[in-house]
């Protein structure tokens, strides 16, 4: 018994060293793809385009920029591209031109272009279900241009040009959408896939000699609305906001309201600090309505009216303004997804599911389409201003009080 003991345990020793990281791969052997970005050229191929981290340039955060930035003479980053017939295609054609393994593990952000989205973009999204190292946490946006050109820019605030897009991003300027969460909406009933827009902008900032900047960077200036995985149009940014409204997906809102003649004319401007949206589907009778409660808290922090704001009655008006021009922007959304577009990227049709299961799938998922379309959908603001600043009137209201 002492012998078979002794023997398992040489055993265990002996495999011991063969238990180790043998998949391990050095740092200094692979190319990490900080970005991808996918086109359809006109040949019908793929055109891949990478951003490859350069690790030696990539130094600490406080480091010089003319050795690690975009001002620099040597950039943090490469940009390589190849078509292939598939995506996996133009990677084994990548691969064979670079001396390190490509590793996606690390990709920021991934942007399709426009070309490619309209035809659909279902075969990009199984490549990156089905590649291990794919990261589902990339944000994912869309183009109206040539996606590789985004990549192509110099990074002004950061390391690289994909770490600007990934803070705007994170920053909520816009839909803030996951590969994860694209995907999902494409799988679930009674929803449309929609995903921030990138796009090439001026830059008005200054470079480092000081002359005008007359370069470009990429800014999120809208969305970009999907009826299954086709493209089919874009939002503004105006239209975005109302978007973010009705998905529950908004951090804070600048609400700008002329104020009349009759009140003394000028503009009051404030901020939406905490906003909730409920979207209750209503079945009475064989007729399907929508209420959407909106529930928003706001910072008054610009009065160029002659409105006294410590008058009560003044601040209720004030939230009266507030919720007719909350509620104009988003019929102006919703307008745009139902008569334009027909795509529910809203969800409207996943509530209903979740509040009339049975009926849902009786009566409306096979022809949600048409039932979208002519949907009545009734918005419901309620604004409160719980703060007007460090101070009640106005400059104006004040200088003419004291003439």
């Amino acid at each position: 018994m002492m012998m078979r003991k002794l023997g398992i345990l040489l055993l265990i020793t002996g495999l011991l060293p063969l238990t180790g990281c043998w998949s391990r791969v050095e740092l200094n052997d692979l190319s990490i793809v900080t970005a991808a970005a996918i086109d359809k050229v006109d040949d019908g191929k793929y055109l891949l385009t990478l951003q490859i981290a350069v690790p030696t340039m990539l130094g600490p955060a406080g480091g010089s920029s003319k050795s690690t930035g975009a001002g620099g003479g040597t950039k943090p980053t490469v940009i390589v591209s190849e078509e292939g017939e598939t995506i996996m295609d133009a990677i084994r054609k990548l691969q064979k031109k670079l001396p390190r393994r490509l590793f996606f593990s690390h990709s920021r952000i991934i942007v399709i272009g426009e070309k490619l989205a309209r035809e659909g973009v279902a075969p990009v999204l199984d490549f990156f279900v089905r590649y291990r190292e794919a990261r589902l946490r990339s944000f994912i946006l869309f183009s109206q241009g040539k996606a590789a050109d985004i990549l192509s820019l110099n990074a002004k605030w950061e390391k690289i040009s994909a770490e600007e897009i990934r803070e705007e991003e994170k920053r909520h300027i816009g839909l803030q959408i996951y590969l994860k969460d694209f995907i999902y909406m494409l799988l679930t009933d009674g929803t449309e896939p929609v995903a921030a827009q990138v796009a090439l902008r001026r830059s008005e900032v200054d470079s480092e000699e000081g002359s005008s900047g007359q370069g470009m960077n990429a800014a999120i200036t809208g969305s970009a609305v999907f009826r299954k995985d086709k493209l089919v149009g874009w939002m503004d940014d105006a239209e975005t906001r109302g978007v973010l409204w009705l998905r529950n997906e908004l951090k804070t809102s600048i609400v700008t309201v002329d104020i009349p003649k009759d009140r003394g004319e000028g503009k009051i401007s404030a901020t939406a600090v905490r906003a909730t949206t409920q979207i209750k589907p209503a079945l009475r009778n064989g007729k399907l309505k929508i209420n959407v409660e909106i529930d928003m808290e706001n910072t008054l922090y610009e009065n160029s009216s002659q409105l006294d704001v410590s008058n009560p009655e003044v601040i209720r008006y004030i939230e009266q303004e507030l919720e007719q021009e909350i509620r104009r922007r988003i019929q102006t959304t919703l307008y745009k997804a139902q008569k334009i577009y027909n795509s529910d990227i809203f969800g409207l049709g996943a509530a209903v599911y979740r509040a009339y299961p049975k009926a849902w799938n009786r009566q409306y998922k096979e022809r949600w389409d048409d039932e979208f379309s002519k949907l009545e959908v009734d918005i419901k603001p309620h604004a409160k201003v719980v703060r007007t600043g460090l101070t009640n009137k106005s400059i104006i209201l004040e200088e003419e009080e004291s003439d």
